[in-house]
């Protein structure tokens, strides 16, 4: 929940991967959390205090850590992306780089109930 403008950067050999990226307003960050924790299937969300299981959670720690971000892409400089509302550490390590299709990425009707009931 920042404003903050972060720096994507790709191996420059990935660079042509990035035709036509400036159209999309949005993209999926993939990326691997290589410093969360690995061991945790039950855990205690800080601002819930009940146990909930880890693929009940968007925590970090996870068995297999990999997240995604949504990113408002702000624009593209070589190999390198200007983003808004990347959520990982500097120097995770990313994956992938998808265009977020609205049409069908968005489920407005989604909810998760334990955190609705809060």
């Amino acid at each position: 929940a920042s404003d903050a403008i972060c720096t994507v950067e790709l191996d420059p050999r990935f660079a042509p991967g990035l035709k036509d990226v400036e159209t999309c307003s949005h993209l999926v960050l993939l990326y691997w959390m290589d410093k969360a924790p690995r061991n945790l299937v039950v855990q205690t969300p800080r601002h819930y205090g009940t146990q909930r299981g880890t693929f009940a959670l968007r925590s970090p720690a996870r068995p297999n850590p990999i997240a995604l971000s949504v990113v408002k892409l702000v624009g593209i400089d070589g190999s390198r992306l200007s983003v808004v509302g990347l959520d990982c550490l500097d120097g995770t390590p990313l994956l992938d780089i998808k265009p977020y299709f609205a049409s069908t990425d968005s489920v407005p009707e989604a909810a998760v109930g334990w955190h609705k009931r809060k």
